[in-house]
């Protein structure tokens, strides 16, 4: 059976023609796009019986063209079998994982596939086959159905086309023909409308549009464009814009930046170098003279790189070698002493700028003053870090820590000097580039290798190093292959480039440094099941593949026994007769046959039904298949005692066994003892299949952890902490609860546990590393926090779950996705490496050998796991990509040279999404004015756009602390279960009845600035009261100053400062416009008595968890409520796809629908003439539709008002992004058009509150 997919042209829409949209970036809209509900839709799949599956279970694959194509599934393909479920035995009770990786990759495959829409699996699938195929596809974004029936039942998954949206998906759909009652030429009737939403704007509001429009009368063209269309968009002709120029023009005059920015006298070159050697040898002598130095020379020469010294020196001496690639495994010191044997070198330390990164702030800082601190010297003298909102540098500063995200800033050419192609940028007087930890392949690191390619071209003095724990080094150097020879091959002879370029000299040097780690053996799930017994131990278990076995194994053996008996006439071992024990009738022809006669046995009725029951309590479970032989008829037979030890072993199975593991106490040093348990009878294999027919391995098993803690702490001293790798805060604390209610973990005299994870307090994280008393053994919880950026000094076990809770982009949704997955190999060896720090160490993986060898082996590039709308204007900002889309030097290109580029699907959305915000052109991707002013900006670009709209609503003080509270991690910590009420109590309070999580951080901001000036004290106080993180809340205060500081290098107001800018405050009504007209289209709604909301993309979602409107106390974590005729809108920050549905972070519950009307989006207006009927007269309203997505009607005069606001609104946006100085003098029409503004939302805010308000 197979299924096409089909392509449908687009309905006809809500309006023709052009559209007036709010990208804010000056252009004309583009044409109306054909209709609203349009698309393609997959056909249903015949259910006809004529196409007969493949002989294999392999899937049908059905492109767009409706042609069919299959694909073999290798050692998991089956013959489909004729059984039913019952004759399959355990094997339709569970899914082989070997199943489950390949049907994944198919899965995967599809999603890649441009010219297939579906793929039809084989019929012979079981249940528990179909229901994992349904719930894979829903993981990965997939449609599936069944179709079908009996032996002909199909699953068929097929991918979310797009279209089918629009007006149909808000108001549903509409027909002219109801009941046979019209012609398609007749009007509607307003009946049909009636679950549309309709638009007020309350008296105030009224009066506000009335005044304006009198003393600004439409235009012509506005007035028409108002009634038929919309589509008013900034004509160059109607002099309502002013030639202000462009912000770039504004950045090479404006004096308000940076203080390390403002104008500087020009030093040459050479007196440059000439200071830098002068310091280089004051430095120097003062490092010797010091008393510590010798003390700290001798802690050095004992890591392994400092034997490497010189020959690291040796090639960096070499102007050749312009890259090079430094591997070294964890402890080896490459991170700290590499920088200091360059600086230390006579030839090379005088004359040299070296700039560090470090994947976070932390690592920068830390290493930075570990490395003053063997230098004798403090942070900010020759060795000094600058990172987001901290520096510590001189001018005598040599060596420079930073984070990736420091380093593209000062690639930005320098705003007062751009004459030359490309400008300059402030790395002209670095030349050592040393980039650490580049295997965690963070998006800002993969960005500057793409860069730092083109900038060694350039610069004949660059030098790059590279350096990594685990990553690849032939990947890593293929990727550099003669960088920093192709531009003087391309001047000398282009011939010679290709034939030089198979050259092993032009691959970069590298160079390894073992490690000091100590040993660490490693086990696998199979192992584990063999020192516990974990499923020996579960008699009681549901394990259908074992009864199986047993019983197939039983009666073979029996009817072995029975010829053996006839062939050698000796008297019959076993009875191999079925007898019910209740009525002693024999001769059953199956197992089934005697099940059923036992079901309704009465025992003959010759005795009472109590008697019955007590005889047949009596009775062994093997008494009615087993009957044991007399000794002298076994002699007789000449049978020795092998049978007898064949019955004894397999009747010990079900001894009772002592649950003491028999292994001996491990001291520490000499190899772990993985004793077997001493009641396991299965091989290791049967082991491992058991255990996975018995339970999900994508889910953590908390009784085996148990177990296996127990094991460990069994069988080796007290000393050594447990570390268990979880992935994230739910099964921590369902483990941690566990704990504490099992003997013996829950006496915390000899068992001390701690959680580690990014959302609990500063000081409960340091807990983790502090030593406990003699006889009690520390057991730390954490996630994959402490692979990498977390040393616990004693810990002796590792117990890895090999789950992680990885936050990825998928291109095809459009999303973000935070799911439990399986961790790269790369990682179990780092997790592995945690218990071999500073001692041995044991390391138990909570997974098959198998599953290991099919990871990937390396944690893929960040670029191909988030957004990159970020990175595509990053790139236009410093001229790295100058073309359009599909231009060679255009953004695709340019992130087509990474290491691992993103999917192009990525890119195209990132493009999509920068166009939609107005911040690039379509056509050229040149940036617009507004783009311009969000690439200045450490904020994602729909934040910043946020902010810079909040000048014209007039609340810009609270839309920076918003922002940033939206760019940070949230300061709410993450409480243990049994507080969580109380957490969430807490939440709601701070909410002040908002319904907003932005609104929220604002009131946590404003009590913290308030209770701050009480003294640090009253501040812990408020933190613990309310379940807050100061030190959050700390980083969140600062980058307000940041923000603003950027904002007034622009030209725009401080945000603080009272001004036109501030006029409106906290006023709900402005705050959720604001947040509305940044964050759109991240917008959703639904209907009365819907649970879940419905997106743009069609997805439907839920508030996250961590959301105050979450809260069971909350309207929207409710049933919706509103009337027939409403509809209950959402704006949050971003979707999130989890492993059973979608989620919405950062929500604000939008009161009224006002703010997307004046501020989102493309409006489309059509004018609608309702039908007279015998109640009603012929009427005529306005249909409003943004983005042919959300549908209002509107009284005409009111819609025609709104939509030349709307337009004057978009003109005065585009007068202070293409110039901010402006931003207090714009022209009499514009301004007042702002001053509207503000009363219609203040108006219609108040208006629906009093409509919800009279509902309820």
């Amino acid at each position: 059976m197979t299924m096409s997919s089909s392509s449908n042209k687009q309905n006809r829409g809500v309006g023709g023609g052009r559209s007036t949209n709010n990208r804010g970036g000056g252009r004309r809209g583009r044409g109306g796009r054909g209709g609203v509900g349009g698309g393609r839709s997959g056909g249903k799949p015949s259910s006809g019986r004529g196409n007969k599956s493949p002989s294999n279970k392999t899937p049908h694959r059905s492109n767009s063209n409706g042609s069919s194509t299959s694909r073999t599934r290798h050692s998991a393909a089956t013959a489909p079998s004729t059984k039913k479920d019952g004759d399959l035995g355990a094997a339709s009770h569970t899914v082989s994982e070997e199943y489950r990786i390949q049907l994944t990759q198919v899965l995967m495959n599809l999603r890649e596939t441009d010219n297939q829409d579906s793929i039809t699996m084989p019929p012979d699938l079981t249940n528990t086959q179909r229901k994992f195929v349904h719930e894979l596809a829903r993981q990965l974004g997939l449609k599936s159905k069944s179709y079908g029936k009996g032996e002909e039942r199909r699953v068929v998954i097929s991918k979310i086309l797009a279209g089918a949206g629009g007006m149909n998906s808000m108001m549903g759909s509409f027909s002219n023909d109801q009941n046979g009652r019209r012609d398609d030429d007749d009007p509607p009737l307003e009946e049909d409308y009636k679950n549309v939403p309709r638009i007020v704007v309350g008296k105030s509001g009224e009066d506000a549009l009335r005044r304006h429009l009198k003393l600004f009368p439409p235009t012509p063209l506005e007035q028409a464009e108002s009634k038929e269309t919309g589509s008013f968009m900034l004509m160059k002709d109607d002099g309502v814009v002013q030639d202000y120029g462009t912000i770039n023009d504004v950045l090479k005059t404006s004096q308000e930046s940076f203080p390390q920015e403002r104008p500087k006298e020009k030093t040459t070159h050479e007196k440059l170098m000439q200071q830098r050697i002068s310091n280089h040898r004051i430095a120097q002598d003062e490092m010797k003279a010091n008393p510590q130095y010798k003390k700290m020379m001798e802690q050095r020469k004992k890591l392994p790189a400092f034997a490497y010294a010189t020959d690291i020196c040796s090639i960096v001496r070499n102007k050749k070698n312009r890259v090079i690639i430094l591997t070294g495994d964890t402890g080896c010191g490459k991170s700290t002493q590499v920088p200091q044997f360059l600086l230390d070198d006579p030839e090379i330390g005088p004359q040299c700028s070296i700039i560090v990164t470090q994947p976070r702030r932390i690592s920068a800082i830390s290493v930075a003053e570990r490395v003053a601190q063997e230098r004798c010297e403090p942070a900010g003298n020759s060795v000094g870090f600058s990172v987001r909102l901290e520096s510590s540098m001189s001018k005598k500063t040599q060596l420079l820590f930073v984070t990736p995200g420091v380093l593209m800033k000062k690639l930005h050419p320098d705003s007062g000097d751009n004459s030359s192609e490309g400008g300059r940028n402030r790395l002209d007087m670095t030349n050592i580039i040393i980039m650490d930890e580049i295997h965690e392949r963070d998006k800002n690191t993969e960005f500057l290798m793409i860069a730092l390619q083109d900038l060694i071209e350039e610069r004949n003095d660059l030098q790059l190093i590279l350096m990594s724990a685990t990553m690849p080094t032939r990947d890593l150097a293929e990727y550099w292959r003669g960088v920093g020879t192709r531009q003087k091959d391309k001047c000398n002879s282009p011939s010679l480039v290709d034939d030089d370029w198979g050259d092993e000299g032009l691959m970069p040097v590298e160079i390894n440094i073992p490690g000091r780690t100590y040993p660490v053996q490693e086990f696998f799930l199979e192992d584990i099941l063999m020192m516990t017994g974990f499923v020996d131990d579960n008699a009681n278990a549901p394990d259908m593949l074992q009864i199986d076995a047993d019983l197939t194994s039983l009666l073979s053996a029996t009817n072995q026994f029975s010829i053996t008996a006839a062939s050698t006439s000796m008297p019959t071992l076993i009875d191999s007769t079925l007898k019910c024990i209740m009525c002693n009738k024999s001769g059953f022809s199956s197992a089934e046959e005697l099940g059923s006669h036992i079901a309704v046995c009465c025992g003959g009725g010759e005795e009472s039904m109590a008697d019955l029951e007590e005889r047949i309590r009596g009775i062994s479970i093997f008494d009615s298949y087993v009957s044991v032989p007399e000794a002298e008829d076994v002699a007789a037979a000449g049978v020795g005692d092998d049978l007898f030890d064949i019955m004894e072993n397999e009747l010990e199975d079900y001894d009772d066994v002592d649950d003491e593991v028999l292994v001996r106490k491990w001291d520490g040093e000499s190899s772990f003892d993985a004793g077997l348990s001493s009641k396991l009878t299965l091989t290791e294999e049967e082991s491992l299949m058991r255990y996975q027919t018995m339970y999900d391995d994508d889910e953590v098993n908390y009784d085996l952890l148990l177990e296996l803690v127990r094991y460990i702490d069994k069988s080796s001293y007290g000393d050594g902490a447990v570390l268990v790798f979880f992935s994230g805060w739910r099964e921590i604390s369902e483990f941690a609860l566990l704990l504490e209610t099992t003997l013996p973990f829950n006496d915390p005299t000899k068992y001390n546990v701690h959680l580690l994870h990014s959302g609990i307090p500063s000081k409960d994280q340091r807990k983790v590393f502090v030593k406990p008393s003699r006889g009690v053994r520390k057991i730390v919880l954490s996630t994959n926090i402490a692979e990498t950026s977390v040393t616990i000094e004693d810990v002796a076990f590792v117990i890895d779950t090999g789950r992680a809770k990885l936050k990825s982009y998928d291109p095809h949704l459009k999303t973000s996705t935070l799911q439990d997955s399986w961790i790269s190999q790369a990682s179990a060896k780092q997790r592995r490496g945690r218990a071999g720090r500073c001692k041995a160490g044991v390391c138990f993986h909570l997974f098959s050998r198998r599953r290991h060898g099919c990871m990937r082996a390396f944690l893929e590039s960040e670029l191909l796991r988030t957004p990159l709308e970020e990175l595509c204007l990053q790139t236009k900002r410093l001229n790295l990509a100058n073309g359009g889309p599909d231009d060679p030097d255009g953004i695709p290109a340019f992130l087509s040279k990474a290491m691992s580029p993103p999917h192009s699907k990525s890119i195209t959305n990132a493009l999509e999404l920068l166009v939609n915000l107005g911040a690039m052109d379509e056509e050229t991707n040149e940036l617009t004015d507004l783009g311009v002013c969000l690439s200045a900006l450490s904020l994602e670009p729909k934040v910043g756009k946020m902010l810079i709209m909040s000048h014209l609503i007039g609340c810009t003080r609270e839309a920076a602390c918003m922002a940033v509270a939206m760019n940070s991690k949230s300061p709410f910590t993450i409480p243990p279960p049994h507080m969580r009420k109380l957490s969430d109590n807490a939440k709601v309070i701070l909410s002040e009845g908002s319904e907003s999580d932005q609104i929220t951080f604002l009131n946590v901001i404003h009590r913290r600035d308030a209770v701050a000036k009480r003294g640090m004290s009253a501040l812990t106080s408020f933190c613990r009261q309310h379940y807050l993180n100061a030190s959050s809340l700390n980083q969140i205060s600062n980058l307000r100053t940041h923000v603003s500081r950027e904002l007034e290098s622009l030209g725009f107001p401080p945000c603080s400062k009272q001004g036109y800018h501030n006029r409106n405050g906290d006023s709900p009504a402005f705050l959720q416009a604001s947040i509305c007209a940044g964050l759109y289209p991240n917008v959703a709604w639904r209907r009365k008595g819907d649970v879940n909301f419905s997106t743009i993309t069609r997805q439907k979602a839920k508030t996250h968890l961590s959301s105050v409107n979450a809260v069971k106390s909350q309207p929207l974590s409710t049933k919706c409520q509103v009337a027939e005729n409403e509809v209950e809108l959402v704006v949050f920050g971003e979707l999130v796809k989890g492993k059973m549905m979608f989620t919405m972070d950062n929500t604000t519950h939008l009161v009224s629908p006002l703010p997307l009307l004046l501020l989102c989006g493309d409006l489309h207006v059509r004018p609608i003439t309702f039908a007279a009927t015998e109640t009603s007269q012929k009427t005529t309203q306005s249909l409003l539709s943004v983005d042919e997505w959300l549908v209002f009607l509107c009284d005409p005069t009111i819609s025609s008002a709104l939509v030349v606001l709307r337009n004057r609104i978009n003109a005065a946006f585009k007068s202070i992004t293409s110039d901010p100085s402006t931003f207090a003098d714009l022209p009499a029409k514009e301004k007042d058009a702002v001053d509207t503004l503000s009363t219609v939302l203040q108006s219609g805010h108040r208006q629906y509150l009093r409509q919800r308000e009279r509902k309820r």
